[in-house]
Formats: structure tokens, C-alpha cells, sequence
């Protein structure tokens, strides 16, 4: 999966995002008792990842710049939290940028959330995460939800989150080398297809510049030598100034977003991990079984049912 180049237009950006997470293949591989189910999530297309009788609940939000990304990248990483964390990992499609700017993605989320508690789900064994442009959204998400006096998750996990449009990090360019993944360009493009003659001073459009009071704990991952540095560790900063309890997992000689790598990353096995070992403090009850059980091959567009 080839990702990184330099962009000239937001279109040449979202012609190869698109074109690298529509066409790559990716392998579902998930834990023996973890299922895979199509279905609607507050009106948008998606999947759930859920071991049976599930005690918590996950909404996970997608990557891909804005413009890009498909929910069937992560269902290795939803089937590792539903195994783990004994749950059910909602994974909705929400509407694109440049097609569909700011705020459509966002309100698409919201609706999802809004679905998950209509339908019953305990928000105090509810997690909301994301990774890169996925990272941002559910700390908007979270902003949102509080502004509108809804119920908070019980925890947030960002992973390497696009949280600061304004574009102004100095890790954007001096990381632009060091970044396996991400360019300069695309984070700019991205900003733009999302922010077109936008405020990207907006908290919602800016998280990481927004006033954190009240958030739920958050658990953030970055590589040190990625064009998102930055922004993570001011999320992390700024939250924890506002009395936010705050996990930050800052490597060096990894990549954005490896996490989601796994179960063929080892790096992203120990790390998952550790996410799980967060929110178990934080009070979610996790499973005990193993967390991969020879694991089964599922094809590729899988709608097993349960």
C-alpha cells in the first residue's frame, strides 16, 4: 500500500487516496468467535465486528484524509477490541470530503452515536475511536457531544489524530522526510478538500485548538517521526491542561497510524494491548480469552450473521 507522494490539487489527492483504499487487498483475519455483520448504523452503510453477548460497545471512525478510507481495512483491528474488550465495534461509512466538506462527516458521526444510544448502549461502556482523519473526527465528536448535552463516551483512542487544520505544526515539514506514510501535501490538500475557504481555527474543525473541559480519558499514539506529531501532543497537552486524564504512547521508528496493522504487526499487537489495558482501567470489563486463536480467514466481502 503505497500512500505517500507530493500532491498539487486536492483532485490528484483524492484520486490516488481513493485509488490505494478502494484497490489494495486487504485479508480479514479475524479471532475465532468474533463475526462480521453488514448492516445500517444510524442510516450509513457499515459493519459491526462483535463476539456474541458483548458487553461493551465500540464506534470506531475511519481514516483516509478526508477523502478516502473503507471500513473493511479495519476489520482486523475490530476483531482484535471485540475479542479483547468483549465487544461489539461499530464501523460506519461516512460522507467524503471533497464531495461532502465540513461538517458532513462529522454530522454523520454524531448520527451514528446518536443510533447507538437510541438502540440502547450504555454510554459508560461505550468507546469512541479513530485513526488519522478518523482521530480528528471523534475529538470533534467528542466536543460536539458535549456541546449538544448528550451523553459522553466512557473513554477516546486516537490514533496518530489529524486534529489541527490550520497546518502550521512544525513536524508537517520537518518530519515530511522522516514520514513513511504521509507528505506534506497531503495534509495540506486534506485540509483543504475538507476546509474549502473554511474557519480552521473552529473547534470542530480543529480540535486540538478547542477547550477540552469535561472530555473522557483519552488514549493517543503517535510516531515521533510523522507529520502528525505535532498535532497528538498538543491534543495530549491541551486536554491534560484541562484536567483530562491522558495516555500518550509516543514511539520512535514506527510509522502513522501501526496500530491498525494488526495481528501481522507485532509492534501493533503489544500496542492494542495497551489500549485495552487503558480502558480496563477506566472501567470496561475484557475478555479473557486468548487473543488470537488460530486465526480463521474470512472472505472479503464476509456478511456472516448474529
Amino acid at each position: 500500500m503505497v500512500v505517500k507522494r507530493d500532491y498539487d490539487s486536492v483532485e490528484s489527492l483524492t484520486r490516488h487516496l481513493r485509488r490505494v483504499f478502494n484497490h489494495t487487498p486487504v485479508p480479514t483475519i479475524l479471532p475465532y468467535g468474533v463475526r462480521l455483520k453488514h448492516l445500517s448504523i444510524g442510516g450509513l452503510k457499515g459493519e459491526r465486528v462483535s463476539v456474541r453477548d458483548a458487553e461493551n460497545t465500540v464506534l470506531y471512525i475511519h481514516g483516509g484524509g478526508f477523502v478516502a478510507g473503507v471500513t473493511r481495512t479495519y476489520h482486523n483491528l475490530a476483531g482484535q477490541l471485540a475479542s479483547q474488550l468483549n465487544a461489539s465495534v461499530y464501523l460506519p461509512s461516512y460522507r467524503l470530503a471533497p464531495e461532502h466538506p465540513y461538517p458532513a462527516g462529522l454530522e454523520d458521526i454524531v448520527s451514528a452515536y446518536q443510533w447507538l444510544l437510541d438502540k440502547g448502549t450504555n454510554p459508560s461502556r461505550l468507546v469512541v475511536a479513530g485513526d488519522s482523519a478518523g482521530g480528528g473526527i471523534t475529538l470533534a465528536l467528542l466536543m460536539k457531544l458535549r456541546d449538544m448535552g448528550l451523553p459522553l463516551p466512557k473513554a477516546a483512542v486516537t490514533l496518530s489524530p489529524a486534529a489541527d487544520a490550520r497546518g502550521v505544526a512544525e513536524s508537517i515539514e520537518g518530519n515530511h522526510a522522516t514520514d513513511a506514510l504521509l507528505s506534506a501535501s497531503l495534509i495540506h490538500y486534506a485540509a483543504e478538500a475538507l476546509l474549502p475557504g473554511m474557519d480552521r481555527m473552529h473547534p470542530y474543525a480543529s480540535p486540538a485548538l478547542a477547550d477540552f473541559t469535561g472530555m473522557p480519558p483519552l488514549f493517543i499514539t503517535v510516531d515521533e517521526e510523522e507529520c502528525l506529531r505535532d498535532d497528538a501532543h498538543l491534543v495530549a497537552r491541551r486536554a491534560r491542561e484541562a484536567g483530562c486524564e491522558v495516555k500518550l504512547i509516543s514511539r520512535k521508528g514506527m510509522f502513522h497510524v501501526w496500530p491498525i496493522f494488526t495481528p501481522f504487526l507485532p509492534e501493533a499487537r503489544r500496542d492494542i494491548r495497551r489500549i485495552v489495558k487503558f480502558l480496563q482501567e477506566q472501567g470496561l470489563t475484557v475478555s479473557n480469552r486468548p487473543r488470537i486463536i488460530e486465526p480463521k480467514l474470512v472472505p472479503f466481502m464476509a456478511n456472516s450473521q448474529g
